[in-house]
């Protein structure tokens, strides 16, 4: 139950990021043309969007967190068999994963997408 609502989850937030965001970040990185104006953005801010995302990210380690309390540390019975154990050994590449999602979207592409937008005006 912890892992279908952590891929629901999951499943809405990339889909806001490739439909939403991301297209955006990238329109902001597009070069212009000598007083050509970039297109507007539909939310105002990017923080706007991104705040919603940032939060994501923590529910999202809270359930991952849950994941792992629950399996034992994704460490399976001694008396496990293998597809217990792959299903253990993958929940532990997924976490990791996951991490580096939202390390690299939250210390990275925000910011720079943050002081893009100042920078743009």
């Amino acid at each position: 139950a912890v892992f279908g609502l952590l891929s629901q989850d999951l499943l809405q937030h990339m889909e806001k990021e490739e439909k939403i965001l991301f297209p955006f970040i990238e329109s902001l990185c597009a070069p212009t043309a000598p007083g050509q104006q970039r297109p507007g953005s539909p939310f105002g801010t990017i923080l706007n969007p991104i705040r919603p995302m940032e939060h994501e990210h923590l529910v999202a380690g809270t359930l991952m967190a849950r994941l792992r309390t629950i399996t034992s540390g994704f460490d399976p019975p001694a008396d496990a068999c293998m597809s217990y154990r792959l299903c253990f050994g993958e929940l532990a590449g997924f976490e990791s994963d996951l991490h580096t999602h939202v390390h690299l979207e939250n210390y990275v592409l925000f910011p720079r997408a943050v002081a893009l937008e100042g920078a743009l005006g």
